[in-house]
């Protein structure tokens, strides 16, 4: 039953939520076992993904700058038997934690990195990211495939819906002349009379994979493998999302 005293946060989370078991079947299938690995989950969200890596024995270190989520990550955490190897800590993307070379798979995903907004962010991201991936650790970031989006000129995402609070997320877009992104989300009751309960602007930089490329090797990543998704599918102009695994030289 829908609850209307809930926030914006529980239903965007509950809309975009991962799924935990695809994403450790791509690090495993792409990266290999992820058993006492370093990992550093930048921006991450409500936690799920972090928690299910230190399940599977590895040692991560979780950040989310978002107040909101950050605490509803650890609650998460509590709710179960939670891992030694979890560390939640405060923190913007563009300042990520740890020492040089301390890490083997530092990951961004679910289009975390749109809170980036120029090349010069992205560059700055993507080299203290090899900093502090050791020699041959991995990078792992998912976008929205921003190619399809501006060559298609796409006006719109498909609906975002939870069946289980009977709630819709729509989210059209438009190309500013700046260059940059606009999408418009509004979070509505999946009835008749669609009651908004939120509204909101994101003003996202839409980077193309061209791009992606150039940076990632300026940053010093040697291989750069594209996927459409965690199935490993091979990304295409027309995928719906880019998910790259880059390799630290």
């Amino acid at each position: 039953m829908f609850d209307h005293m809930k926030g914006y946060i529980d239903y965007y989370g509950n809309l975009v939520r991962p799924s935990e078991e695809e994403i450790l079947e791509f690090l495993k299938r792409e990266i290999g076992t992820l058993s006492s690995a370093h990992i550093l989950d930048a921006a991450c969200g409500r936690g799920e993904i972090a928690h299910a890596l230190a399940v599977e024995g590895a040692v991560v270190t979780a950040i989310e700058n978002e107040q909101a989520l950050l605490k509803q990550a650890r609650a998460y955490a509590l709710t179960d038997k939670v891992p030694r190897a979890l560390q939640f800590q405060a923190a913007p993307l563009l300042d990520l934690p740890g020492q040089a070379g301390s890490y083997h798979i530092l990951l961004c995903l679910h289009n975390a990195c749109s809170v980036l907004k120029n090349e010069r962010e992205y560059a700055q991201f993507f080299q203290k990211a090899a900093q502090l991936l050791n020699k041959g650790g991995r990078l792992v970031v998912q976008l929205f495939n921003y190619d399809l989006i501006l060559d298609y000129q796409m006006s719109e995402l498909p609906d975002l819906t939870d069946e289980e609070n009977g709630v819709r997320l729509k989210r059209k877009l438009k190309l500013r002349n700046d260059g940059m992104l606009a999408m418009d989300t509004v979070l509505s009751v999946m009835r008749i009379d669609a009651k908004e309960l939120s509204r909101q602007q994101i003003v996202i930089y839409p980077i193309r994979k061209v791009l992606l490329q150039k940076l990632l090797q300026e940053a010093g990543f040697a291989v750069v493998d594209y996927f459409s998704g965690p199935d490993s599918a091979p990304w295409q102009e027309d995928s719906p999302s880019t998910l790259l695994v880059a390799i630290r030289s």
